[in-house]
């Protein structure tokens, strides 16, 4: 049997729940190969087979446990695959932080963005930068133009 490996780094807004009761609640899900949660830079790297839980799942798994599903919290994530394509996506007029988080969260989700993090300072909101990286093989410029137009209509 082939194992499906993926990686994932995921950096979350403070959260009371971030601890190592997280780590073993991780490790107990059927595919998570490995987890580490560290606490003091609220980071959470882990290691699981694709073909058993799939990202979406794994993403409700840790927004449930984190008790953070009514506010967006994913600051920047990074799925740890090689050779994509650097890009910014500038968001001209921020409407808020929780936003900006949701765009994020969102980006998570889409097949081919393979990361993305900020540079928003909580203070400008204009002009707000995500930086990502995407698998050209599985998403090309044009729908990475199509979700910029989409962030900058709300």
């Amino acid at each position: 049997m082939v194992i499906a490996m993926n990686k994932l780094a995921i950096k979350i807004e403070e959260s009371i729940y971030l601890n190592n009761e997280l780590e073993k609640y991780l490790d107990t899900l059927d595919g998570v190969i490995s987890s580490k949660v560290d606490v003091d830079n609220d980071n959470i790297y882990i290691e699981y087979d694709s073909s058993i839980i799939s990202l979406k799942v794994l993403k409700t798994e840790l927004i449930m446990y984190l008790d953070i599903k009514k506010i967006p919290s994913i600051l920047a994530f990074d799925k740890h695959t090689e050779n994509n394509i650097k890009d910014t996506i500038v968001i001209k007029d921020l409407c808020c932080e929780y936003c900006l988080k949701g765009m994020i969260e969102e980006l998570l989700e889409i097949d081919g963005i393979e990361s993305a993090y900020t540079d928003f300072d909580y203070h400008n909101k204009k002009n707000v930068n995500i930086f990502i990286t995407y698998n050209d093989k599985i998403i090309n410029k044009e729908e990475i133009n199509e979700i910029s137009d989409k962030f900058n209509k709300v």
